[in-house]
């Protein structure tokens, strides 16, 4: 199995704290962050400096969205208390992108602390229906929890519906009561509007554990089928990128190509087909398509989406990456300098986040 080191934290933080380094770069440094944050040794004072760094960064406009709100995703994922008075205060600054903000609420959701539940009075009637939407959807999890039915108890596993296989916190939980739902009926229930962004997040979450081609095709049908929400159409494209799935391909491809769509969704559809396994001088053209769109954020996610193939799963990294990203001599870099798998790399890069 190929492996990766982990670099220094030193050269992490520096790469993040530049925003004229390359973008693909810094997005390494946040998700090898993430993963330092996560090893079992690493102590209390470099989990809390891995927070202030990344929340210093998350509101830096010289970074731009995609960073800013990449950023703010790995802040939700590693779940630190400590980093919420960043969050907040990046969800309430309405110079922020609705992405930004977006992201940041979803964030303060995945955390999960009451404290989060605050994030209700930082948006009115002024801000976009995508942040004010988020906020509910992260308000209702936030409530889930602490009902206490977020433990295993609570949640029977019937099916493989309720069955998680992905490591990422996630803005809702599958239902118990999907156990038993085929496919086209979860795909039924994503794709009625007429029902609550929560229920139809939970079905979501549901069709994405159960895996495989029919799963893709579900959810591919309702990211192009939808009309009642960007944020639920991004929210699809997501994990479309996390199942992998070919199958999902073409309506990821179809997403990305409306030029009328929100970039919110366009920018997701757009890293999700840098995810997706198959043929990649295919995956590669569809990318190349978009790398110079009007929107900059579309364009950036094709740049990442490349340059994460590229550096983790196509050329297999190595040394002379940009960035100070090269692979490193056994014991250099001091605490952070970790052996990892090349799969555990890839599952844990941009929005993949794959099957733990």
């Amino acid at each position: 199995m190929s492996t990766f080191k982990i670099p220094p934290i030193k050269t992490l933080i520096a790469c993040i704290s530049s925003p004229n380094q390359p973008i693909g770069a810094r997005m390494r440094a946040a998700y090898h962050l993430k993963q330092i944050y996560q090893l079992p040794d690493t102590s209390d004072q470099t989990k809390l400096l891995i927070v202030d760094t990344l929340g210093t960064q998350v509101d830096r406009k010289e970074h731009g969205e995609l960073m800013s709100h990449e950023i703010a995703y790995v802040m939700g994922q590693i779940r630190d208390k400590r980093g919420l008075k960043y969050l907040m205060e990046t969800l309430r600054n309405r110079d922020n992108t609705t992405i930004v903000r977006h992201e940041a609420a979803e964030a303060i959701g995945a955390i999960g602390e009451e404290e989060g539940l605050e994030m209700e009075g930082c948006v009115g009637e002024e801000d976009d229906v995508e942040v004010v939407e988020t906020v509910g959807i992260a308000v209702e999890f936030i409530k889930w929890r602490l009902k206490g039915e977020s433990t295993e108890e609570n949640m029977p596993i019937a099916c493989a519906c309720m069955t998680k296989k992905y490591d990422s916190t996630d803005p809702a939980p599958p239902h118990p009561s999907h156990s038993g739902m085929t496919y086209s009926e979860l795909g039924g229930v994503i794709r009625d509007s007429s029902r609550g962004l929560w229920e139809r997040y939970r079905a979501m979450f549901s069709l994405r554990n159960m895996g495989g081609g029919q799963a893709a095709t579900e959810l591919g049908r309702a990211l192009v089928e939808d009309e009642s929400s960007a944020l639920f159409r991004h929210e699809v494209a997501f994990v479309l990128g996390q199942l992998q799935h070919p199958d999902g391909l073409p309506y990821l491809v179809e997403c990305l190509r409306r030029k009328d769509e929100h970039p919110f969704a366009r920018h997701e559809a757009c890293e999700a087909v840098g995810a997706i396994d198959g043929d990649w001088e295919t995956i590669e053209a569809v990318l190349k398509e978009f790398e110079k769109d009007g929107q900059r954020i579309v364009a950036e996610s094709a740049m990442v989406a490349m340059d994460g193939r590229d550096y983790f799963g196509v050329l297999g990294g190595g040394e002379g990456e940009d960035g100070g990203f090269t692979t490193l001599k056994h014991g250099e870099g001091g605490e952070g300098d970790e052996i990892i798998g090349r799969e555990g790399v890839i599952n844990g890069h941009f929005n993949t986040v794959g099957a733990a």
